[in-house]
């Protein structure tokens, strides 16, 4: 994402993928809350698993001799549409909302929700962080919430737990202050102005001894916290003084991104233990993170302080990609 001269993040408008669980409720409800003022409107999408090849055989035994099968799949799609409105009680305030019909299509749901983060033009994706198929346990990331994590060019929002009425009023946007961070922290900080939140800007400085769980090192490496703070702080200082200022905030909006962008902490520790503790002790509602925070594993974009942060936190997570799409936030001049 290109910060650019009187740009400022902003959603407007989101893609929600949908399945049949609690997880998937609770991301519906989550979306209806975001765009403040004015409301964001919402394309939703349900992926419907194709068949396996025993079942389609078991079907639709005379297929070779002409027999097709692809009526029989829009009439599911129909009913599965049918039913996406029944169980998620599609009223008019809802549909009003809405960008477009649901779409329903016929796909791997890992594949399909990201082929629609592409395909929409949406400021954010936002979904359960389990599927009906993960059983919701602990706080292990589901496999299409993962994949889309993995591949998606837009904002990522993993909702957690279920609020019928959610609200944001406090924004912890992790930070490595890299070249990245300004990204995010745009993300944070649009989010922050746009939905009237408190923000707070942390960054973790990993500890060598954070992954010493057996204390092994302990006795070989000296390590003094207090004095690793003193010694960086002008150079960290710094580093968040320079990630503000590459955020071009319009000119209504300047004090109040000032003012929230104020509130800095320095941690030292596991990087995402760190920042799933911090979001718990200051009962965040989302934590923004940069997908790229920590090794990335081949070929994806998720970094491993990212992955730890989504599987960990109890509050919402927001996943920023490199290159994110920004939307003009409107001025008075």
């Amino acid at each position: 994402m290109s910060v650019e001269a009187g740009d400022m993040y902003r959603v407007e408008q989101v893609l929600v993928p949908l399945d049949f669980s609690t997880s998937s409720r609770s991301a519906l409800a989550f979306a209806r809350a975001l765009g403040g003022e004015e409301p964001a409107r919402m394309q939703v999408g349900h992926a419907l698993e194709p068949m396996p090849p025993y079942v389609r055989r078991v079907l639709f035994p005379y297929a070779a001799l002409g027999e097709d099968d692809r009526e029989f799949e829009a009439e599911l799609i129909e009913e599965a549409r049918a039913e996406l409105e029944r169980y998620f009680e599609f009223d008019d305030r809802l549909r009003r909302r809405m960008i477009g019909e649901p779409v329903v299509e016929m796909g791997a749901s890992r594949e399909q929700v990201a082929r629609w983060a592409g395909r929409f033009d949406v400021e954010a994706v936002v979904m359960g962080a389990v599927g009906e198929q993960s059983g919701g346990a602990g706080h292990q990331l589901g496999a299409t919430a993962l994949r889309v994590l993995e591949s998606s060019s837009r904002p990522v929002v993993l909702v957690r737990q279920h609020d019928p009425r959610p609200r944001l009023k406090r924004i912890l946007v992790a930070l490595d202050l890299e070249a990245t961070s300004a990204e995010v922290l745009e993300v944070g900080l649009g989010m922050a102005l746009q939905h009237g939140c408190e923000l707070e800007l942390l960054f973790v400085l990993p500890s060598p001894l954070a992954q010493d769980s057996a204390g092994l090192l302990k006795s070989q490496v000296r390590f003094d916290e207090r004095q690793a703070r003193s010694r960086l702080k002008n150079k960290i200082e710094a580093l968040f003084e320079r990630t503000v200022e590459q955020v071009d905030v319009p000119f209504p909006q300047r004090e109040k991104a000032r003012e929230l962008t104020s509130t800095t902490r320095v941690e030292v520790g596991d990087p995402a233990a760190t920042i799933v503790k911090r979001a718990y002790d200051i009962d965040a509602d989302l934590v923004v993170i940069g997908a790229r925070s920590g090794p990335r594993a081949a070929g994806g974009n998720l970094g491993s302080v990212a992955r730890g942060v989504a599987s960990g936190a109890t509050a919402h997570v927001m996943v920023v990609p490199p290159e994110t799409k920004s939307t003009p936030l409107t001025r008075e001049d």
